[in-house]
């Protein structure tokens, strides 16, 4: 990846969730997270009530409306990101897909680091409130979170991940 400049390339995966109120039964929602490989920048991040191909294009369609195109995206090997439908959306738009190594979570290290922090200081604490919301609220309070998480001083870079983002800003293509 040092090849390419900032902001070019971005992470994505799944992520298994807290449970939520839908119709009156207990349901298990799921993560579906962009992060800026360089910055460590959220690009976007949401639940969904499944961890379809359909779920992983409308986080990558919000995604890329929120911050442009980037050159490359560095998925995993699951069912929802190995879907013909992607490539070619990919390909109309310019993004080179790249798939980790199966079973070797080590080449999405900072997506895999970002969700056990998401576990250890959003998850936890929304558990240990005892409370089950419908899948907007969660994505309501996740949203500002998230917002916290992108503007504090990150541990490696030692720079707020949106900061670090924006000095790249350059790399970015607008969205079609």
């Amino acid at each position: 990846f040092e090849a390419l400049h900032p902001n070019e390339i971005w992470q994505s995966d799944v992520m298994h969730g807290p449970h939520v109120q839908v119709d009156g039964a207990s349901k298990k929602a799921y993560l579906i997270a962009i992060i800026d490989d360089h910055s460590r920048f959220i690009v976007h991040a949401q639940f969904y009530l499944n961890e379809t191909r359909e779920s992983f294009l409308d986080c990558l369609r919000q995604a890329i409306l929120k911050r442009g195109l980037p050159q490359k995206l560095y998925i995993d090997n699951g069912s929802c990101f190995k879907a013909l439908h992607l490539e070619q959306v990919a390909a109309q738009l310019g993004i080179g897909i790249s798939h980790s190594r199966p079973y070797t979570p080590q080449g999405r290290g900072k997506i895999e680091r970002w969700f056990k922090f998401v576990r250890d200081n959003f998850i936890s604490v929304f558990e240990m409130s005892k409370r089950t919301e419908k899948l907007d609220l969660l994505n309501h309070h996740f949203d500002s979170w998230v917002d916290e998480y992108n503007n504090r001083v990150h541990g490696t870079t030692k720079e707020t991940p949106y900061k670090r983002y924006q000095a790249g800003l350059e790399c970015v293509r607008p969205a079609p």
